[in-house]
């Protein structure tokens, strides 16, 4: 028998590789991650510094005993601008030991550079917060310090214990306020893997007991570095920082040794999506089917809005397809998400809805709260991931339980709605009569040419949807010719052969037609008669027809108004023989009036009738002689000419 693909050993063991390749992408073990290693000498890092404080102490003040500390400055700020605060050593001549058990933390820096730092440190804790859904904030407890070989004089230093905390604005002081918070201690995961994979170091993970105390940890630290000859602990080492746990989680996650009996990689989806791909699978719809057919009101459940895609989508996840659903923002991605989590419950079955940034968990989980459905979701993120919370919110959930809620009643009025909105958009589509169009598509046309500002038709209706689509499309095409030609000939009514072609004419619509032609023929030869006139009194050969007439029009409607001249000059224009030579000087003056509007903006009225050509050979023998232009004449042609100007702006030039 042939050996199957999932038997052959080299396929058996290549989940695993993808695994182990894609858990190292996930390990941050360089000295750039703070988790590995922490420059506590800097001044301007986004941490704080805790100084003259034992750890023992602060972890039973904020955990044992859940109390909240407040922060001191002991350092001094400086007077100038810089907003680097001034530090001190933390040193003290007179040291009280009451100090290790109040509530205060000590600080080295002066009282503004700390507010100033707290504040920075509580804004950008709720902004990871409220984008991510975890904590990042921490008060480490114990620095390693550590160096990568024997060689080395680079020391490095690693938080070991680190203590889940938020700032909390003191409304009384106006200042911030340190508290844990209810979540598990965590140990630095990203160090364990650095140790265990460059020096076969194992540390253990913190192991809470009731007794337990960050003294306990850092001596089993200290035996299992013990062989590292520099290597030292500063137990009461403390700093509030940032640290990132995530990508560690994951690597732990997807090691298949933590999970029984290879559940990991045998999964048919893990196998599927990193190595063996997925079959092919028959569409559970398509692009003909009418989906009120295959989705009955009875058989869905949306408790928000969804459209048809939407319900293809709800509706291949409840059959446990396994798809990808992408789209921009705004096309109800969350609103779909929010309809399979109420219909998979719904179906008896359990969801596990993860997202990279809080605000999709939040929009979901506000659709599911607004519909009634809180009780199905248990949040497990921000603050609401601690024990206590998560056993609130399970009793809770487990009280409601108990009551018997009211059955929503039979979806027959749904159904009912549907199909009348079925059968309009079935008759809204239907051809209508012969036409081959439906009411849409007329509709259609209506809109779009009311849109075009196209004034209505004025044919009558009748019977228009008797007209099959082929001669509606031959008699829309003549209708247009006939437009077009009525665009060139103009009114029917006042064509001058309207009526050539008719050849019944009664007698008494001859004797009226010859009446009229009589008293047309006198108006025509009248016409003739004033155009021979006209033109014979301006002295032009123009042919008599009616293109002439409205040449003529327009030369009397000049002579009605002509310009300011002198009436003997005007006599003069009119018996002038030589039109020619008139024509000439009218165009040269139009021409001329054209430059001096033009040029208005630069010379004084007065210099359009100012004789300036005694000026131009002393002005130009003064642009090639420098000499020139120390005489009197250049000098005084040049002042001549900047008083015709309207500004200073060419005189310059002229008069060098």
């Amino acid at each position: 028998m042939e050996e199957s693909s999932k038997d052959k050993p080299h396929q058996r063991t290549s989940p695993l590789k993808l695994f182990e390749e894609t858990r190292k992408l996930l390990v941050e073990t360089g000295t750039r991650n703070r988790l590995v290693h922490v420059n506590r000498q800097s001044r301007r890092s986004n941490a704080l510094d805790i100084i003259n404080e034992r750890s023992d102490d602060i972890y039973r003040i904020l955990v044992n005993s859940g109390r909240t500390m407040r922060f001191l400055a002991t350092g001094r700020d400086k007077e100038n601008e810089s907003d680097t605060p001034n530090l001190t050593d933390g040193s003290d001549s007179v040291f009280d030991q009451d100090r290790y058990t109040d509530n205060q933390l000590e600080t080295r820096l002066g009282s503004d550079g700390l507010q100033k730092r707290l504040l920075k440190l509580a804004r950008d804790a709720k902004t990871a917060e409220e984008e991510q859904g975890v904590n990042i904030l921490y008060l480490a407890l114990g620095f390693l310090t550590w160096y990568e070989d024997d060689t080395s004089s680079m020391k490095r230093e690693a938080p070991l214990v680190l203590l889940p905390v938020e700032l909390i604005r003191n409304k009384r002081t106006l200042t911030y306020d340190l508290k844990a918070r209810e979540e598990d201690i965590v140990t630095n995961l990203p160090l364990q893997e650095r140790l265990k994979g460059d020096f076969g170091i194992q540390l253990s993970d913190i192991d809470i007991a009731d007794d337990w105390l960050p003294s306990r940890y850092f001596d089993a630290v200290a035996d299992v570095t013990a062989s590292r000859s520099r290597w030292t602990i500063d137990r009461d080492g403390m700093q509030l920082g940032f640290f990132s746990f995530s990508k560690l989680l994951m690597f732990r996650d997807l090691d298949p040794r933590n999970w029984p009996e290879n559940t990991l990689e045998n999964h048919e989806l893990t196998s599927g999506l990193l190595y063996e791909g997925f079959e092919s699978e028959e569409p559970m719809f398509v692009t003909e089917d009418n989906l009120d057919e295959k989705l009955p009101p009875a058989s869905l459940f949306h408790v928000v809005d969804a459209d048809a895609s939407q319900a293809k989508v709800i509706e291949e996840v409840r059959s446990g397809r396994n798809l990808v659903v992408q789209g921009p923002p705004g096309t109800g991605k969350s609103q779909t998400i929010a309809n399979i989590i109420a219909a998979t419950v719904r179906d008896g079955k359990t969801v596990m809805f993860v997202a990279e940034k809080m605000a999709a968990l939040s929009v979901v989980h506000k659709r599911l709260v607004d519909v009634g459905l809180a009780d199905i979701c248990l949040e497990l993120h921000s603050k609401t991931a601690n024990k206590k919370a998560v056993l609130g919110e399970l009793a809770r959930t487990l009280n409601a339980a108990r009551a018997i809620p009211e059955m929503p009643p039979s979806p027959s009025r749904l159904h009912e709605s549907r199909d009348q909105l079925n059968r309009i958009a079935s008759e809204l589509h239907n051809s209508v009569g012969h036409s081959g169009d439906s009411a849409f598509s007329a509709l259609s046309q209506q809109v779009r040419y009311m849109g075009r500002g196209t004034p209505p038709p004025k044919l009558k209706p009748d019977g228009l949807d008797n007209i099959p689509k082929k001669d509606a499309d031959w008699l829309a095409t003549k209708i247009e010719e006939y437009g077009a030609a009525l665009e060139v000939a103009g009114s029917l009514t006042e064509h001058p052969f309207l009526g050539t072609e008719r050849f019944d004419l009664q007698p008494t619509d001859l004797a009226r037609l010859r009446i009229n032609l009589d008293e047309a023929s006198k108006i025509a030869s009248a016409l003739a008669d004033a155009i021979e006139t006209t033109s014979g009194a301006l002295g032009l050969k123009t042919d008599i027809n009616l293109a002439s007439v409205s040449l003529l029009i327009e030369q009397l409607q000049r002579l009605a108004n002509p310009p300011e001249l002198d009436d003997a000059l005007l006599a003069q224009f009119l018996v002038l023989k030589a039109k020619n030579r008139l024509q000439d000087g009218l165009r040269i003056g139009a021409e001329w009036q054209a430059v001096r509007a033009e040029n208005a903006a630069f010379f004084v009225d007065a210099a359009w009738s100012t004789d300036v050509t005694v000026l131009r050979p002393l002005l130009v023998a003064g642009q090639f002689s420098f000499f020139t232009r120390w005489r009197s004449a250049y000098r005084q042609a040049s002042r001549q000419l900047a008083s015709l100007l309207t500004g200073p702006s060419l005189s310059p030039l002229l008069i060098g």
